[in-house]
Formats: C-alpha cells, structure tokens, sequence
C-alpha cells in the first residue's frame, strides 16, 4: 500500500471518527418530542393554527385551544404542557391560564375565564379541547367529530348543549357552573358533533 492511499485511508477514518464525535457530544439529530408527530399530523389536517408548546395548538387568538397528552400519557397535561413557547400568543396565553384561580381535570377557571372543555376520552383523557367565547361549532372543525367522551364546563353563564348534529337530538346539557361528567355514558359516548352555548 503506498503512503498516499494509506494517508487517504487513515484521513477517511478519522474524518468518520469526528463526525460521530460531535454527533456523541451533542449534535444530536433533531426529533420531534412529546406527541409533535400528532401535533403535525393535526396542523395539516386543520391548518391556521399555531404552536404555542410542546402540547398546545391554538386558534382564534387563542379562544380554541388543543392540548394533547404526551406519548404514553393517559391524559393532556395542565395548562399549555411544556416548553412554552415565545410567541406573543402563547405568552399571553399562559399569562391567562396561569391568572385562572385553578382548573377543574385540566379545564381552566377563574373571574375572567370561562372556558369548556371536551375530551376524547373518559376520565377527562386523551387530547382536551378548549373554549373560550365560541357559541357554536361543528366537532369535525377541530378533528373530534364523534369523538367525545367526557366534558367539563367552568362558565358561570352559560349552557352547553352537545347535539348528535345539528338541529338532532340533544345528547347532553352542561349546566352553568362548574360542572362535569367523565364518561357521557355508552348511550352518548362518541356520538356528539355539534354543540351551542346558551347567553351567547
């Protein structure tokens, strides 16, 4: 072997060596963490969101809210989950919930708040969809058409009514107050896809 190809050898090894040098050291490849394959998959089948952590996805400047739990998790995690981002929507977003007096199973409440939630399932688990001062909506619009299995409702003023569909049959009524239900029963689980709100 001549000295040339031994140099080229040896320069080819250790430029491997480097390589994986630095990735060992803390080039770690990017990868997507807590349930970002979900969040992804989400945003482009209902675009117009923006990220606001880990976990959450908001809409309407924040009047809609999308937590979901992370990989292995049975339930979305309190507030905006983790690593808030620095987005002016997400800060004041957490400002908000963070100034909510509490929450009931992750539902946000205090003086100024008056979210809802559903949940995609018992228990209050699965992912947890926030509302803020929608009056009405359509299920499919936020990917859980038929697709809800337990609720809670912080607002003082208001009723929600969850409808098989619209103009149908009403399935249940969330009393004004904090009130809830962690599983809507075999009759109504999985069947809801469009509700309303009272005082609105």
């Amino acid at each position: 072997m001549s000295i040339r190809t031994r140099l080229t050898s040896t320069t080819t090894v250790l430029a491997a060596l480097l390589l994986l040098g630095s990735t060992a050291a803390g080039a770690v490849p990017d990868r997507p963490t807590g349930p970002q394959r979900e969040i992804d998959a989400y945003l482009r089948g209902h675009p117009g969101g923006v990220q606001v952590s880990d976990n959450a996805v908001a809409y309407r400047d924040g009047d809609v809210v999308v937590v979901f739990p992370d990989p292995g998790e049975p339930r979305a995690p309190e507030g905006l989950g983790a690593n808030v981002r620095s987005v002016a929507l997400a800060t004041e977003l957490a400002d908000d919930l963070q100034a909510a007096a509490a929450s009931y199973a992750g539902c946000p409440y205090g003086a100024s708040d008056r979210w809802y939630c559903f949940y995609t399932d018992s228990g209050f688990g699965g992912r947890r969809l926030q509302f803020l001062n929608t009056c009405s909506d359509y299920a499919s619009d936020w990917g859980f058409n038929n697709a809800t299995s337990s609720w809670v409702n912080t607002n003082p003023d208001s009723r929600i009514v969850a409808w098989d569909y619209r103009g149908g049959t009403a399935l249940w009524v969330e009393d004004q107050g904090i009130s809830s239900d962690g599983w809507v029963g075999s009759g109504d689980n999985d069947r809801m896809s469009y509700w309303s709100r009272s005082n609105c």
